[in-house]
């Protein structure tokens, strides 16, 4: 089993570059893969509470993200000076995660066998 670690960047509804990564993350973890996803930048709007993605014509991809429990993705991770500077709370996010610092994130890259940025 391969260590795979995503990193999102990118606003959710910029572009498709997150759903590009939440479609990654439940792939991988598909075919048995350790998989640990990392929301970093504006990325971390994803799990923002209370979105309205319609108003934007876009699909909702929110429930998606909360279905990765079902997929035994664990490992969600958001960086913790992101949320901070875009005025969010860990606790009020959509699902679980993980905070990372500069040193946790530094751990993951460490650990993981592939790194997939998207």
């Amino acid at each position: 089993m391969k260590h795979i670690l995503i990193i999102s960047k990118n606003s959710p509804y910029t572009g498709q570059s997150l759903r590009e990564s939440l479609d990654t993350v439940l792939i991988f973890a598909a075919i048995d893969q350790k998989v640990t996803w990392l929301l970093e930048g504006d990325a971390v709007f994803a799990l923002a509470p209370a979105q309205d993605p319609k108003s934007l014509q876009h699909k909702d991809f929110t429930k998606a993200i909360k279905m990765l429990e079902i997929y035994d993705v664990d490992d969600v991770y958001v960086c913790t000076k992101s949320i901070a500077a875009r005025g969010l709370n860990q606790s009020s996010l959509t699902i679980d995660t993980l905070g990372a610092d500069f040193a946790q994130k530094q751990a993951l890259l460490s650990q993981a066998d592939h790194v997939v940025v998207l």
